[in-house]
């Protein structure tokens, strides 16, 4: 069975890519990077993206390519628009004409349900979509295409609304990752102690181990049912706890600042979501604890940090 992963070498991509390996399957990675996947594609040429899927005919398809940066997706809205909503209409139609009986899941996020009101916690896949940054909007409108190319094409779309992830590889544009790069960088500089600049250490988030969110695409890929589910652990965990937790790992000092001018617009106070679909469908459940994923991404930025990070 042949497997398309997109954004390969990304956070989730790269996770995804090794399931499926694990469990039997030819898998073909892009990225938009030359040398650093078997194929550099950019998904906004509809020719590019075409060919691609018309030469490999692939009977499974994971799309977990695009801007992940809230702060790039701010920055250049338009762009952030065309890589994350456009990019995925030009798969659904390159499948449609060329392998119309592939499974696709493609991977959104939980900002699609925007600021949440507290009664409204935790999030399930009925939750009203209310996407405030540019970044969830267009993953939104994606989620829209890929709801009718499944309607009016009969087309196997999933589509995997994911939480908060952790992981060794994870871009330093993602808090858990940021925090983890600084304790490695003081430790690489022989200090006793680091301060960690957080907007609001009480802000709270659903995090789950990017290797059981691969497992889960996976599984749901296998299903291979059309719907809509969430990603999550379904346990809420304070920024500040995630900076605890990481100070459990390393010899230094750690300690917490608020800086409030390191909020980002669309920041919300508390999201936490259920996973309890998913794991009807699929008998799926997190595997790793928390502390451990944390563990694994200090190690990572351990000997990585003193290389430029490609986020």
């Amino acid at each position: 069975m042949t497997a398309l992963v997109l954004g390969a070498t990304g956070l989730i991509g790269s996770q995804v890519r090794a399931e499926l390996e694990r469990r039997g399957m030819d898998v073909v990675g892009t990225s938009t990077t030359p040398g650093r996947s078997d194929l550099a594609v950019d998904l906004t040429d509809a020719g590019q993206v075409e060919q691609l899927v018309g030469k490999l005919e692939p009977e499974i398809v994971v799309h977990a390519a695009g801007i992940s940066s809230l702060a790039e997706a701010w920055a250049e809205p338009a762009r952030n628009f065309e890589v994350n909503a456009t990019g995925v209409l030009n798969l659904l139609e390159a499948l449609r004409r060329h392998a119309p009986d592939a499974r696709l899941v493609f991977t959104s996020t939980a900002a699609v349900y925007g600021p949440p009101e507290p009664e409204a916690l935790p999030f399930t896949e009925l939750a009203p979509l209310r996407p405030a940054s540019p970044y969830a909007a267009a993953k939104a409108a994606a989620e829209v295409l890929c709801g009718q190319y499944e309607r009016e094409h009969g087309m196997k779309v999933t589509v995997t609304r994911i939480f908060n992830q952790v992981g060794p590889g994870q871009s330093p544009s993602q808090a858990p990752s940021e925090f983890a790069r600084e304790i490695a960088l003081a430790e690489a500089a022989g200090r006793d102690r680091v301060e960690i600049g957080v907007g609001n250490p009480e802000a709270e988030r659903d995090f789950t181990d990017a290797s059981d969110t691969a497992r889960a695409i996976a599984d749901l890929a296998a299903l291979g049912r059309p719907g809509t589910f969430n990603l999550c652990s379904g346990r809420a965990t304070s920024l500040g706890e995630i900076i605890r937790l990481l100070g459990e790992v390393t010899r230094l000092d750690v300690s917490i600042a608020a800086r409030p001018d390191h909020d980002r617009p669309a920041d919300v106070r508390r999201i936490t979501g259920s996973a309890a679909k998913l794991e009807a469908a699929t008998g799926w459940q997190p595997r790793v604890p928390l502390g451990e994923s944390l563990a694994l991404l200090l190690d990572y930025w351990r000997t990585d940090s003193i290389r430029p990070h490609d986020d």
